[in-house]
């Protein structure tokens, strides 16, 4: 997991990589638009772009991918993201291939991010993760999700 602000991005990512084409284009991205999905590279790097209120916790669940990082931006409003590195958790919900995702159990242990506009956050396949929970009660969030092919 990566976790820092776009201040530091020439920190993490060579200019030619594919996490740094990600966040080029959140940076880039005209907040005008329309919720829905954008691509950027085909199916190896596009853009969710989604608006939504917060919910507690307890209603979130964990999830885990397997062919895609998740980068998660905040464009407005603040959310809670819990991450734990916890394994062989039992599943809520096996693995769908075509959705990418696997449900989990919550682990005992986990901390919580604070996701503001201005920060990211890179989830690797082992970085479980709960986004959009509550951080000081309910939130309206517009949020860019892009889907990096590992």
């Amino acid at each position: 997991m990566i976790y820092d602000t776009f201040d530091h991005i020439d920190q993490y990512f060579s200019k030619d990589s594919s996490l740094h084409e990600a966040l080029a284009f959140v940076a880039a991205f005209d907040r005008t638009q329309a919720d829905g999905r954008y691509p950027i590279d085909g199916e190896a790097l596009y853009a969710l772009v989604s608006t939504y209120d917060t919910s507690p916790r307890e209603e979130r669940r964990f999830e885990a991918h397997k062919k895609y990082l998740d980068v998660q931006v905040l464009l407005e409003g603040e959310e809670a993201i819990d991450v734990s590195l916890e394994a062989n958790l039992p599943f809520l919900q096996e693995y769908n291939e075509s959705k990418d995702v696997m449900f989990l159990e919550p682990p005992a242990d986990y901390t919580s991010l604070v996701m503001k506009p201005g920060y990211f956050a890179v989830f690797y396949p082992q970085d479980l993760h709960r986004p959009n929970c509550h951080l000081h009660g309910k939130q309206h969030v517009r949020k860019i999700v892009v889907k990096v092919r590992i």
